[in-house]
């Protein structure tokens, strides 16, 4: 019968996996160079999961890292100079178009209020109740049969090619209002972004987008004073309203509904963008543990607990790659996601720094200086999660101990003088 361990031997399991809730779990041997002296033992490795319904640790650190990713884009740091706050830099927000009518909330509480009229199934294309904000039945359609499922699972798979196309587009658009030829922009001026994707409550992906011009030569140079935050302003709006590319199943274009924000005169609201964009950084497509991860099999997405819509369109996306001309899209793989197959956060190159960079940065703290003879080791993966099952409890209850500890300290600070 296997020992049961103490609350110490748990704790100090939690401590070797940096406090994450379902570490890899390694076994090797470690080395002694000096002598060499052989001693196998496991290993606990934090899963840098980004999810909260998975690891609230792993995805309270990856979190951080998001925001100062974006934030370091908008006002400086890590190596991005203060003075870029002083480019032109805007906010954007991208929706999807419309694939039916759906529930939703209206700033007045109303629905779909209208003349009461009829789609060609016998159902009605209004709704005159007054949805609560956590109504399960907002984003789903008034009408099944009319929505139009396929289109909107392949307008998320490509979602993703379209901002692509867009900020080419974009970019040629700028190159015309210089008067240079596209290739030569860059010597011109430069365009940056990070870009990160949200599910909206009926099952589509759209994005937001923080964009920065830049001149050219060294990253972070000023922008030539031409190109003014107007002018941007009026280029991108002009792309978006009318841009689309064409797909499988003819053209593809966003929503009606797009916003567009000068973040450069906003009074400290740079920070609250970055705040916004990184809270999306750990969400599952749904919020819910039922699209965490990938389906093995159809039965499997039937038998979630989540509302129809969106089970159907996760169905839906199983089936669509049965379609030979779809194969290359891969829906069946991303049918968690209902089709969307891109990364959540994106950036170019010289927007800021990467997330990399910041995970390097924190191992060479973690290293600890110590006078031991140096040790190496080989390891191979040994599965996934602790020994015990109690320790993920406990990991997640020490996780809230710290969260709960460090606002409790951030609200006692008192507040020095010159500083209200």
């Amino acid at each position: 019968m296997t020992r049961q361990k103490s609350t110490h031997e748990l704790v100090k399991d939690i401590q070797q996996a940096g406090g994450c809730s379902h570490p890899i779990r390694l076994r090797g041997e470690f080395v002694n160079v000096a002598t060499g002296e052989v001693n196998e033992r496991p290993l606990l490795v934090a899963c840098k999961d980004r999810r909260a319904l998975l690891c609230p640790s792993c995805s309270y650190l990856y979190k951080a890292d998001a925001w100062i990713v974006v934030s370091t884009g908008l006002i400086g740091g890590k190596g991005v100079p203060a003075s870029i706050s002083d480019h032109p830099r805007l906010f954007l927000t991208l929706t999807a178009p419309s694939f039916g009518t759906v529930h939703m909330r209206k700033s007045d509480g109303s629905c779909q209020p209208g003349p009461l009229r009829f789609c060609q199934h016998g159902r009605s294309r209004a709704c005159s109740r007054r949805h609560d904000d956590a109504d399960a039945e907002i984003g789903s359609p008034l009408c099944d049969f009319c929505y139009h499922y396929a289109d909107a699972v392949l307008w998320n798979a490509e979602s993703s090619r379209l901002w692509n196309r867009t900020f080419e587009q974009i970019r040629r658009r700028l190159a015309i209002a210089l008067g240079v030829r596209f290739q030569e922009l860059s010597q011109h001026v430069r365009l940056n972004y990070l870009k990160v994707a949200e599910f909206q409550r009926r099952g589509l992906a759209h994005f937001h987008v923080v964009l920065r011009l830049d001149g050219p030569g060294e990253p972070f140079s000023p922008p030539p004073p031409e190109l003014t935050t107007e002018r941007l302003v009026s280029i991108i709006g002009s792309v978006v309203k009318d841009f689309s590319v064409s797909s499988h199943r003819g053209t593809m274009s966003w929503g009606r509904q797009f916003h567009l924000a000068d973040a450069s005169t906003l009074n400290r609201d740079d920070l609250r963008i970055a705040a916004y964009v990184a809270k999306y950084a750990t969400k599952s497509a749904d919020g819910s543990l039922d699209f965490v991860r990938r389906f093995n099999s159809r039965s499997e997405i039937l038998k979630v607990n989540a509302p129809e819509h969106l089970r159907q369109l996760a169905v839906v996306a199983w089936d669509l790659a049965q379609d030979p001309s779809l194969v290359s899209l891969n829906t069946r793989g991303h049918a968690h996601a209902f089709g969307f197959r891109g990364q959540l956060i994106t950036k170019s190159r010289h927007y800021s720094t990467r997330f990399q960079d910041l995970r390097d940065a924190r191992a060479e703290h973690m290293k600890k200086p110590h006078s031991d003879d140096p040790v190496e080791g080989s390891f191979s993966y040994d599965g996934r999660g602790y020994d015990d099952p109690r320790t993920a409890t406990i990991a997640e209850f020490l996780h809230q101990l710290a969260l709960e500890a460090r606002t409790s300290a951030t609200a006692e600070t008192p507040v020095a003088d010159g500083d209200e």
